[in-house]
């Protein structure tokens, strides 16, 4: 039996980004479809031996190459950028040009995102109560989307060298938020990433099942709380937040 009622007090609250607090199917393709659209008229040389699959067949053989890239989403498709650039010809500074603005189309694009209608409502009930973190395997930015405010720290794999479920990270989180990792609930929708990685820093860990999918086979199960919305957490938290100590 893993399903483990949350407890108090809850003095933080850590949130995944991408499918836990904004939708993100589609997206990601139609980023690099924008993406690919601005190189086609712009650096044409490289949109001659590039399309979007052979961009992802570039990426994945240099993952595979490069083990250091393998958790920096952002300095894999930046070198996937510049060796492309460096087939087509160019030079240093035509080639950091190409980089940097190839990547900026994407990046942008990437946040055309739709927020869930129970984020912000759940983001403000927590505003001033807890510390409030978030915590992505992506290159999501919460300021891009106007969220920083909702926000006392954003930690990405880019930042600390490691991915979820890695321990560093929820022991970033926990020093960023300075209380006891007990005393934290991380949401998420990812099993693996969030609720397996969690639960194993010691974490209260909740997974976010907005589906009512099956925990799956290959992940190892966990102590959890399971909910289908954040609307249903919402009023589970704030008891926690002002039980007593």
């Amino acid at each position: 039996m893993t399903a483990r009622p949350l407890a108090g007090p809850v003095r933080a609250v850590t949130f995944d980004l991408d499918f836990t607090l904004w939708d993100l199917s589609g997206v990601l393709r139609h980023a690099e479809q924008v993406c690919q659209g601005f190189i086609e008229q712009r650096y044409p040389a490289v949109a001659k031996r590039y399309d979007i699959e052979g961009f992802a067949v570039l990426r994945a053989d240099m993952a595979a190459q490069h083990s250091n890239l393998a958790h920096d989403v952002t300095a894999l498709r930046r070198a996937a950028f510049a060796a492309a650039g460096e087939q087509a010809g160019y030079g240093t500074g035509e080639l950091e040009r190409f980089v940097d603005e190839a990547f900026e189309v994407f990046l942008e694009a990437r946040h055309a995102v739709r927020v869930y209608d129970d984020a912000l409502p759940m983001l403000e009930a927590l505003q001033g109560r807890v510390t409030v973190g978030a915590i992505t395997n992506g290159n999501a930015e919460v300021k891009r989307l106007g969220m920083d405010n909702y926000f006392d720290f954003a930690l990405s794999a880019v930042e600390v060298g490691a991915a979820k479920p890695a321990r560093l990270v929820f022991e970033t989180a926990i020093n960023r938020a300075g209380v006891a990792p007990a005393e934290v609930v991380h949401v998420g929708d990812d099993v693996h990433s969030d609720v397996f990685g969690a639960a194993q820093y010691g974490m209260q860990a909740v997974w976010l099942n907005r589906d009512g999918a099956d925990w799956p086979a290959d992940v190892e199960r966990v102590p959890h709380h399971e909910v289908q919305s954040l609307g249903e957490l919402q009023g589970m938290l704030l008891g926690l937040i002002e039980a007593p100590v």
